[in-house]
Parts: structure tokens; C-alpha cells; sequence
């Protein structure tokens, strides 16, 4: 994929990142996530997410970020950071990747069990609603009508980056909590995506079923941030000010 600048910029034109804090904010992620997982991949059953709201025990504790379309309000897309709790602390939870994986977890140095516990955090849990990817007409979402909205072509445009944004997104959350190592469970083809914007991931275990066809993988958040394509670089710029990364909150409650 080509990132012109017209497409990088097209994306904080007509789409904001924010951080979810607010109950309201939370709730629409978890509104978002239950169409995506639930509704449409099935990847969660709708059973157990009462209320259309799917969540874990991990969110209370994540950091939650939400992508809206400027016009409409609408959520486009969500993801989270998950920092692993002190290993000592009764009924402490495991990053999930530790958990979905297990031994399949094998590479010699990006290992969390190698690296201290209080620098590994993981980006899971990424969604783009159907609307931003899909083409008009094809399902109604509980966030009102998505498909009845006639996109420009400029904000179709900045479609196809809207995953890469998110990852940028949660980029810049590592760089605020100082958890450099980073890890994530994705398709090997969205790995390669974001090698070739110079976010490269190691893989760091096999192939398993986990939401569909998922592998480990492994980055330092300070190696992605010298790492990545110039256009890239200028809209994580524009990403970290939507963030509102000078008022520094995610350091604050990481601390």
C-alpha cells in the first residue's frame, strides 16, 4: 500500500483518536467491539456478552482509545493497551497473549517472561466497524445508520489506513506508559501491512486459532517510532496531539 499524503491526512481530517475514560466513552467501545466480534466475525458468543457490550477482565484496568468520524460522531474503530498485573498479586492476570499461547511462545530474547514485567504491556482488542470497510448497504449497526451516510471520496480515501491508525494510536499510549515492550496477537497479513509502514513486528510464535488465524508478535515501541515512513511519522504527529499526549495522563496513571 501507498501512503500519500493526501490519504494520511485525509485520515485526521475526517476522523478524531481520543482516549476512552468516561463511562459513555467505555461504553461505546464495548458497543463497538460486540458488533464487530460478536455480530459479525463471531467471534465471541453473543450469550456472553449481556447487553451488547463485549468486555473482559482485562478493560477496567486497560487503556482504551476510540476513533470517531468528525461529522457524525460516529465510533469507526477502537483499540486497547494491556499492562499485566504484579505477578505477586492474588488472582493477578497474565498479559492475554501469555494466555492464548503458552508454549507457543518461543523466541529465545521477545519472550514476556524475559523481559520485566513492568516494561511488557500488549495492543488487542482492535475493531474498525463494518461501515469504514465495508460498501454502502450492506448492515445497520446500533450506532444509528452507518450506511445510509454518503462518504466523500476524500473520506473513503483514508479507509484503508484506519487499522494502521489505530496502531499508531496505541503507539503512542506504549510511549506515554513507558511499557516499550510491546506485544500482539494478528493476522500475519496485517504484520506485513505494518512492516511495509515501517512498524516490523517479530514473530515471535506459531500460527494458532484465536480469533480467527492469529500469530504472536513482538515490538519496541522506541525502535517503531525511528523506524516508521515519513508520511506515517507525520500522522502519528497528528495522532499524539489528538491523544492529548501533552497533558501526559497515561504516564500519570501508570506511575
Amino acid at each position: 500500500m501507498s501512503y500519500s499524503m493526501p490519504a494520511t491526512e485525509a485520515l485526521t481530517s475526517f476522523f478524531v483518536f481520543q482516549p476512552a475514560r468516561s463511562l459513555e466513552q467505555r461504553e461505546r467501545v464495548f458497543r463497538l467491539r460486540y458488533e464487530v466480534y460478536c455480530r459479525e466475525f463471531g467471534y465471541e458468543r453473543e450469550e456472553d456478552c449481556p447487553g451488547g457490550r463485549e468486555t473482559d477482565a482485562y478493560d477496567p484496568a486497560a487503556e482504551h482509545c476510540l476513533l470517531r468520524h468528525r461529522e457524525t460522531g460516529i465510533p469507526a474503530g477502537c483499540v486497547r493497551l494491556v499492562s499485566p498485573d504484579d505477578p505477586f498479586t492474588e488472582g493477578a492476570l497474565a498479559l492475554p497473549v501469555e494466555r492464548a499461547c503458552r508454549g507457543n511462545l518461543a523466541h529465545p530474547r521477545f519472550h514476556p517472561e524475559r523481559l520485566p514485567r513492568d516494561e511488557i504491556c500488549e495492543i488487542s482488542r482492535l475493531a474498525v466497524l463494518s461501515a469504514f470497510r465495508r460498501r454502502r448497504g450492506e448492515e445497520k449497526t446500533p450506532f444509528g445508520d452507518p450506511e445510509g451516510l454518503v462518504f466523500s471520496m476524500e473520506e473513503i480515501r483514508a479507509f484503508p489506513l484506519l487499522a494502521v491508525g489505530l496502531f499508531l494510536a496505541a503507539t503512542a499510549m506504549v510511549g506515554l506508559t513507558g511499557r516499550h515492550h510491546v506485544f500482539a496477537m494478528m493476522e500475519p497479513r496485517l504484520a506485513r501491512l505494518l512492516a511495509r509502514s515501517g512498524l516490523a513486528f517479530d514473530q515471535v510464535g506459531e500460527v494458532i486459532e484465536y480469533h480467527g488465524q492469529r500469530a504472536p508478535f513482538y515490538i519496541d515501541q522506541r525502535v517503531a517510532e525511528r523506524t516508521m515512513l515519513k508520511p506515517l511519522r507525520e500522522l502519528y504527529g497528528r495522532i499524539q496531539a489528538d491523544l492529548g499526549a501533552e497533558d501526559n495522563q497515561w504516564a500519570k496513571r501508570s506511575a
